[in-house]
């Protein structure tokens, strides 16, 4: 239930109602989690979410997904799921390919959507995702949950007030070991790789994090291990368009011993995330000058519970579509990320700088 600030009191506020599209593993260890740690405003001893159900193509999987999380009820039939009354969000976390098409349909009953990324497989379905979030006045988050990282989140905060100066470029490291239970999709032709598994996230955050657009990519990438069909481990410099910074990322699934990190550079110091992409433990945030390094002292929830409250806010705000996000990604972030993705692919399969002109 959507209400506008003051309209209500907290007794008539009620759990906002979620349906999931897809018995994925993302959902299982991170997305229903973070529900079920949200807080009724006014009331944090009754929880400010419900899921109401889960829908999945496979019968036995979704069947079995409902009963591992304890949930009331698995569907096959997406429109059944939507059409229950208490829906108002729906997460889609589905296979790459299914993507557009649960998002749509969710769209088009008239629900907000966190959608896992990439949103599509091509700039024609996200750019109609986006058409149709903002026709109807809906919420159409890409989920680049990371922004809601407690050390990525306070990075940020101490950019926008200058504490390491001008940003003059930045690193991006994300290479870990894909485990053998994740060699499915990621390394199919309609799954994308490590470009659009991993190297996605690299972009958007540093989209966010320098307030600017990329304007040039240039990648080289390699098949060496898992990739049969599609890359497994690439290298990307980045060049900014209005600040001119460049910007470093390699992303590997095959590559072990190098945990994540993602650094930036200012002409007072530097700031260094580790661990960010990290399943085992918990980030930490760096503050680097000269010599000298400090720990910053971090508190917050986990990137999923983060990301979920947020979303929850937005729901209340009486401003409309794209702009009540707050730091979530906008569904314009997630049609100039996977426009910036492909662009990857084409400059490593081309093996040529390829310009980003945004549509």
């Amino acid at each position: 239930m959507k209400f506008e600030p003051n309209s209500a009191t907290n007794s008539e506020i009620q759990p906002v109602g979620w349906a999931l599209f897809g018995a994925s593993r993302a959902a299982q260890h991170f997305l229903i989690p973070a529900l079920r740690a949200q807080q009724l405003p006014g009331n944090p001893s009754v929880s400010g979410a419900r899921i109401v159900g889960v829908f999945s193509h496979s019968r036995n999987r979704g069947n079995d997904f409902a009963a591992q999380n304890r949930l009331a009820r698995a569907y096959t039939d997406r429109d059944e799921l939507l059409k229950r009354g208490e829906v108002s969000c729906v997460y889609v976390g589905s296979h790459p390919r299914h993507q557009y098409a649960n998002a749509l349909a969710a769209l088009e009953a008239g629900k907000d959507v966190l959608c896992e990324t990439p949103v599509g497989l091509s700039m024609r379905e996200a750019l109609g995702l986006q058409q149709v979030a903002d026709s109807q006045g809906l919420l159409f988050v890409p989920n680049y949950a990371y922004r809601g990282d407690a050390a990525i989140a306070r990075m940020a905060e101490l950019v926008r007030d200058y504490a390491i100066g001008e940003l003059l470029g930045g690193q991006v490291i994300n290479c870990a070991p894909l485990p053998a239970d994740l060699h499915t999709w990621r390394l199919g032709a309609d799954g994308g790789g490590v470009v659009l598994d991993r190297t996605i996230h690299d972009i958007d955050l540093v989209r966010w994090l320098f307030a600017d657009e990329v304007e040039q990519v240039t990648a080289l990438a390699s098949r060496r291990a898992l990739g049969r069909d599609v890359d497994d481990d690439v290298v990307v410099n980045l060049r900014l368009r209005r600040g001119g910074q460049l910007v470093h990322c390699h992303d590997s699934f095959v590559t072990p011993h190098r945990f994540s990190s993602l650094e930036l550079y200012g002409s007072r110091g530097s700031l260094r995330v580790h661990h960010w992409w990290s399943r085992r433990r918990p980030s930490e945030l760096l503050y680097i000058r000269n010599d000298e390094v400090e720990v910053i002292p971090l508190d917050g929830p986990d990137h999923y519970t983060a990301t979920v409250r947020a979303f929850h806010l937005a729901l209340q705000s009486s401003t409309s579509g794209s702009m009540r996000t707050g730091f979530l990604a906008t569904a314009s972030d997630g049609v100039r990320n996977l426009q910036t993705a492909l662009a990857v692919l084409e400059s490593a399969r081309n093996g040529v700088s390829v310009r980003v002109e945004y549509t």
